[in-house]
């Protein structure tokens, strides 16, 4: 099973990704490291295709309530 990962280059996301493969499973970790931004959607298109499952495991940039609202509002859409 294809499973998008976003945010599957951080702290959660490494170790998500790992525990998916094992279980054999054909994991892209969506970050923008890995050409996948969920702000400006550079990659989203090629990492979603084929996809059955996504897993959103981001985390802000921020810590100021309302750069983490939007953060959110805009990478969930």
């Amino acid at each position: 099973m294809k499973i998008v990962v976003v945010g599957g280059t951080g702290l959660i996301g490494t170790k998500l990704a790992g525990k998916l493969r094992r279980k054999g499973h054909e994991v892209i970790p969506a970050a923008p490291g890995t050409g996948v931004n969920t702000i400006t959607v550079e990659g989203l298109d090629k990492a979603l295709c084929g996809a059955e499952i996504v897993v959103d495991v981001t985390n802000s940039p921020s810590f100021e309530d309302g750069a983490v609202l939007r953060f959110f509002e805009t990478s969930g859409r």
